[in-house]
């Protein structure tokens, strides 16, 4: 759920972008355009959280995230017990044995954080799974969008919470839910 929070922040991070390039366009450019422009909102989080694929693809990512995290966990466990241990018995070590547990730590620091990186960070494991997991489930998405707008003759659809006031029959989101099959 957490991953496609993410996803959906992600996505509404996109849609603000657009919307902040059309308040960031040239007035004269967007007078021109103006009279034949008629502006709708979607509500992408809404959709996504009620497909059913959605719910698949963030079932398949835990499955493939827990034991990676375990294993985090794991990790993180023996090196906080390492730390312990030599924090307790440092006063009584010699400088040589000393520096050869500090540099063991630092080690132990260095696999740790290599793993959360190569795993959970950007461009890890886990989120390059969640874009090819969810790439097609957001293609469907904008493709159903897409259909929508091209048959109510729409040529702006912005992210339903990136927009201050939407009257009722500027949001698409129903439409595309009924396109999607989605009750």
């Amino acid at each position: 759920m957490i991953l496609s929070k993410e996803f959906i922040n992600m996505s509404r991070r996109i849609f603000m972008t657009a919307a902040l390039s059309l308040v960031l366009v040239p007035p004269q450019t967007f007078a021109i355009t103006q009279a034949g422009t008629k502006v709708s909102v979607v509500d992408s989080g809404k959709i996504l959280q009620q497909l059913p694929e959605t719910k698949q693809a963030e079932e398949s990512l835990q499955a493939i995230a827990a034991p990676l995290q375990k294993e985090l966990n794991r990790m993180n466990v023996d090196y906080q017990q390492s730390v312990a241990a030599y924090q307790q018995k440092a006063a009584s070590l010699t400088r040589t044995v000393r520096d050869q547990k500090e540099k063991e730590l630092k080690l132990k620091a260095q696999t740790l954080e290599k793993y959360q990186q190569e795993h959970f960070g950007r461009s890890g494991t886990i989120e390059t799974k969640q874009q090819e997991l969810f790439l097609p489930i957001r293609k469907k998405v904008l493709a159903a969008v897409e259909s929508i707008a091209i048959q109510e003759e729409v040529t702006l659809v912005l992210e339903k919470n990136s927009s201050i006031y939407v009257t009722t029959e500027n949001d698409l989101t129903f439409k595309v839910l009924d396109k999607l099959n989605i009750k």
